[in-house]
């Protein structure tokens, strides 16, 4: 943390308001919300449970700015503007749901409004209910909902079209349509049709029967025999819809249940829609590069849900149940921002703070954690479920049970302080020196991850010092985590044995002796080398010793090979990633040298051929003229390249 950032610290209002995040080139990377302002900006930088992900985050931070509002709901108001005005990297975003179709009653200038799906949203022109995952489903609605009712499905000027002929189309001749463009409708009794629908889109079939049956009763009494009979098989059929349904709660009630997923820096958030009791649809989001504790996402996932329902006009529910405990003033903040726009008081609750709740919604709770699971493999991981990870991945992945029984495992034989989520492995490639390269390679809870391997070519030595060269790659390591670029791991490790665990020790102590990375932050170092023989050669059949600070001997991993044969996989990973960049070096230094040699020929004129001729390969064949075509190439040039390869 640089001084400037920690005098902020220190003088932070205890108000409440916002607080804006920033990164060492002044981008807002995050913007988050507090009842105090204070105590919520020092718990990122306490130390206490922060976990990787929050680590990672704080990691970044170069600059904290704060926005006193006057109470918490201005806070909320004013945290969902700056959101949407900086789309901050670590916030979360519902752009996932775009595409997402909606139901749409469309106002019309006919007085006769009409039922439509659509992606778009426009605020002022119809009601709009969604959105729905399922278009299929989306369509089914429709369908079933202008069967029952007979709404018309054309558009104004089509309705304009037929009313001036005074003539119905196809839908009022076979009875789908009341045909209120030909004045066949009474628009009252429309009307009331639309209130219906509406009830029906809100999950309100119940009332929605119930007003019917009486509408139906007063037909009876009025001898209107014929309009009675029409409510009846409206009634039936929607009864008929209902039992399709499936009851879930036995209370009549509307209720969101929240369930996720997550694994690494990918979520899955599923929202089961619950209304009178009855499952009515789900939402699926799915994020990528979240870099949030359960908590933080969870509440900043439900502010950008429901301030995006809020603007939409979309049904509020009584209740929203969520799966992990968040801070008593995101509870608050988001029932009073809800209430402020919608006049619904909304309960809030988690499994954790009531038993009584717990068991209420345990199944629903199960039901959408199941879809959270099942979508975040469809998403992230090809479709497959969770149990059967290892049996269907022919290249050794293990499910997620095992792999943290493992990690735990490790956790203890190493003695670290928290499980080794993350842990890194150096390695060196040269050839006396010359080329020399160091890699980074990267596991995340036992796998590899790409994204966060890295490649260093040595600057400092080109003479055969494999100390030197390691103790280069680290500085640079430490330098990047001490800037934000790249956080730190839980574990580092060196391939090398003994002499580069000092040189790791080193560097580290050197970053940390300088206040650049304090000794809390920095991770557990290890270094990894092949068994020897007496006479010093390497065995490669063998275990390989694992060496940790300020111990003689190599630590004892017992029975437990699969864990020290994961460090060993990390570190062929490193070995491999580091050969591969060494190769790629000298094949290129090696070309372009050939060609560098020519008299005449400098990087302009070379980037010029190859850029004009596409390759040495086409170089060494042309000809001295198409040779001297090439921009910035001279006749004589052209002839000493053509007489170096020809002569």
């Amino acid at each position: 943390m640089n001084e400037d950032l920690a005098v902020k610290l220190k003088n932070i209002s205890m108000s409440p308001g916002v607080y804006i995040m920033k990164n060492i080139s002044g981008d807002v990377i995050y913007v988050g919300k507090a009842k105090n302002l204070k105590k919520r900006v020092s718990q990122y930088f306490s130390g206490k449970n922060a976990g990787i992900k929050t680590e990672h985050l704080v990691s970044k931070i170069y600059d904290i700015e704060t926005i006193i509002s006057a109470n918490e709901l201005e806070a909320f108001l004013l945290e969902n503007t700056l959101i949407k005005q900086y789309k901050p990297k670590y916030n979360i975003s519902l752009k996932d749901d775009k595409s997402y179709p909606y139901i749409k009653i469309a106002k019309t200038k006919t007085g006769f409004p009409y039922i439509l799906k659509t992606r778009s949203f426009k605020k002022g022109d119809g009601e709009y209910f969604g959105p729905y995952s399922s278009a299929f489903a989306v369509n089914e609605t429709i369908k079933t909902i202008n069967r029952i009712f007979k709404m018309r499905t054309c558009t104004d000027n089509k309705f304009n079209s037929y009313a001036a002929r005074g003539k119905p189309c196809l839908y009022y001749q076979i009875n789908r349509c009341l045909a209120p463009c030909c004045g066949y409708a009474d628009i009252e009794a429309y009307k009331k049709s639309i209130d219906g629908i509406r009830l029906m889109l809100n999950g309100k079939n119940r009332q929605l029967i119930k007003a019917m049956k009486q509408s139906m009763n007063a037909y009876v009494k009025e001898l209107n025999f014929e309009a009675a009979i029409k409510l009846r098989d409206k009634i039936n059929a929607i009864i008929t819809i209902n039992e399709k349904q499936a009851v879930v709660l036995k209370e009549e009630k509307d209720i969101d249940v929240i369930g996720f997923y997550s694994q690494n820096d990918k979520l899955d958030v599923v929202v089961l829609i619950i209304r009178n009791g009855r499952v009515t649809g789900t939402e699926n989001f799915f994020f990528k590069n979240i870099y949030l504790n359960d908590g933080e996402m969870l509440s900043a996932f439900l502010n950008r849900y429901y301030a995006k329902n809020l603007e939409t006009g979309a049904n509020i529910p009584d209740e929203i149940f969520i799966p992990v405990k968040i801070e008593d003033e995101d509870k608050k903040s988001l029932a009073i921002y809800i209430k402020q726009f919608s006049s619904k008081n909304v309960k809030i609750l988690d499994a954790k703070s009531s038993v009584r709740n717990k068991n209420k919604y345990e199944t629903v709770a199960a039901m959408a954690l199941e879809n959270a699971k099942k979508n975040f493999f469809e998403k992230a991981g090809g479709g497959r479920a969770v149990e059967n990870i290892e049996e269907t991945n022919p290249a050794g992945k293990e499910n997620s049970a095992v792999t943290v029984k493992r990690l735990n495992t490790l956790k203890d034989i190493l003695r670290l302080n928290k499980i080794p989520e993350i842990i890194e492995c150096f390695d060196i490639s040269n050839i006396s020196g010359t080329y020399a390269v160091a890699s980074k390679a990267v596991f995340r809870n036992g796998e590899k991850d790409i994204s966060l391997y890295r490649r260093y070519r040595i600057k400092s030595k080109n003479t055969p010092d494999d100390y030197a060269m390691m103790y280069e790659a680290l500085s640079r390591r430490f330098g990047n985590a001490a800037s934000g670029k790249d956080p730190l791991p839980d574990v580092l490790m060196v391939d090398g044995g003994k002499g580069q665990l000092n040189v790791l020790v080193r560097a580290a102590k050197d970053f940390t002796e300088n206040g650049r990375i304090s000794a809390e932050n920095m991770p557990a170092l290890i270094a990894i080398a092949k068994a020897k023989d007496a006479e010093g050669n390497k065995k490669n059949n063998e275990i390989d010793k694992i060496y940790i600070p300020n111990r003689k001997n190599e630590v004892n991993f017992g029975k437990n090979r699969e864990e020290i044969f994961m460090l060993m996989r990390l570190r062929d990973e490193a070995h491999r990633f580091a050969v591969s960049y060494y190769l790629k070096i000298k094949t290129k230094s090696l070309i372009t040298s050939e060609l560098l040699n020519i008299d005449g020929v400098g990087n302009i004129i070379y980037g010029s051929l190859v850029k004009s001729l596409g390759s040495v390969k086409n170089i060494k064949k042309a000809a001295a003229d198409e040779l001297a075509a090439v921009k910035g190439v001279n006749k004589k040039t052209a002839k000493n390249i053509y007489d170096y390869f020809h002569n």
